[in-house]
């Protein structure tokens, strides 16, 4: 196997354990009997450490070199995942959450980096594509991966995580036989700031954040309310089918950026979340009629469409920004949504899911998508149409 195939193996081995927990939250529930609103801070307590984590290690592996980095996050998964298999009270959980989040962010670039490095220069667009894909990808066969283990297992709790562990070894072994691409460090100084160039801050406002919060936002939810939902409110008893949400939603969002690639990024964007607006909807119609199927195939359209959204935003920060100012607006755009989808509005519908039930939350959730697509159409993409783009033309 080539280098870049197996720096690609431990991408995917590290990816899927950070969403193994997703079908594990209601029996959490279950035990702890907390509600929907802590069920948030789940991916809180993970996106408030990846962001940082995110931001600061990826330029540390430009100095001291990748490898070390990796292996880092490797042990720092590891050291999560192994308390985790201890089935740790609600306060462990989320600390365990927090531990994820931080190894992830420093594991994910760097390793995107890493697979760079070591392709040649004529395919290392194509390359970055498929590390991009192939972390949504991962993190997606996680839950699928978990929730079969816990349906057929009588340990549902432990096991998931002792499985990855073993994944973690391998993905361990892999990399301490690969050679080191950084030859030349980097001496810059860390730096956490970000920055949206000014010619830029229009679309950026308009377009990039509100379309990106709010396809993390259904990311979110999917990932930690709708598996409640399928065994809570429809009454779903089998954790394979509960883990399904989280990898339909993942997975279908891989599939759209890879074979949908060649969409320019306005209807991307602009389709991508009246798709996800509408199989929001289907989601709430699917408590009263007590469909688990209809659930399923909402997630997977919700997923699809979040995976459209997210490939337009890099592709138009992309083209929009100058060479100099590209890496700038990229970070800028993954945070906005990392930080507007995972934090205070997934922990408002979980309060509004305390407070009213979970199908009035989401409710709530299809009518600001709705309102956010009509936004994006009506007025965010007009900002693309009158950015002076340097006479180049926005295409996909």
């Amino acid at each position: 196997m080539s280098r870049v195939w197996r720096t690609w193996a431990v991408l995917i081995l590290f990816a899927l354990g950070t969403s193994l927990i997703t079908p594990l939250i209601p029996l959490y529930q279950e035990r702890d009997g907390f509600g929907d609103a802590i069920v948030a801070l789940f991916m809180l307590c993970y996106v408030v450490t990846l962001v940082p984590s995110m931001l600061t290690l990826g330029q540390v592996s430009d100095r001291i070199g990748r490898k070390p980095v990796l292996i880092g996050g490797l042990v720092v998964l590891g050291i999560a995942q192994a308390y985790l298999a201890f089935e740790p009270p609600l306060a462990g959980l989320l600390a365990a959450r927090g531990i994820q989040g931080l190894a992830m962010g420093a594991f994910g670039g760097t390793c995107t980096a890493f697979l760079v490095d070591a392709t040649p220069a004529g395919r290392r667009g194509f390359v970055s594509s498929l590390a991009a894909i192939s972390i949504r990808g991962g993190l997606g066969f996680g839950p699928g991966i978990a929730g079969v283990i816990a349906q057929y297992s009588n340990a549902p709790l432990t096991l998931p995580f002792q499985f990855h562990l073993l994944a973690l070894v391998a993905a361990l072994i892999i990399v301490l036989g690969l050679p080191e691409t950084v030859t030349k460090r980097s001496t810059r100084p860390l730096t956490l700031r970000l920055e949206v160039p000014s010619a830029e801050r229009a679309v950026f406002w308009k377009v990039l954040v509100p379309s990106g919060m709010l396809f993390s936002l259904f990311d979110g939810v999917a990932l930690s309310l709708v598996p409640v939902l399928l065994r809570r409110d429809i009454g779903v008893d089998n954790l394979a089918l509960v883990g399904a949400s989280g990898f339909l939603v993942l997975v279908s969002g891989a599939v759209t950026q890879a074979v949908l690639h060649n969409v320019p990024p306005e209807p991307a964007i602009g389709w991508g979340l009246a798709i996800a607006a509408g199989a929001s909807g289907l989601m709430v119609l699917s408590v009263p009629l007590g469909t688990a199927s209809l659930t399923l195939i909402a997630v997977s359209l919700t997923g699809a469409a979040a995976g459209m959204v997210f490939k337009g935003g890099v592709d138009l920060a992309t083209l929009i920004a100058p060479p100099q100012d590209r890496g700038k607006l990229i970070s800028s755009y993954y945070v906005a949504c990392y930080l507007g989808g995972f934090s205070v509005p997934l922990l408002v519908i979980g309060l509004l899911s305390d407070l009213l039930g979970l199908t009035t939350a989401l409710g709530f959730l299809t009518a600001i998508a709705a309102l956010g697509t009509a936004w994006t159409w009506g007025i965010g993409l007009r900002s693309v149409r009158e950015l002076d783009t340097r006479n180049e033309p926005i295409r996909g």
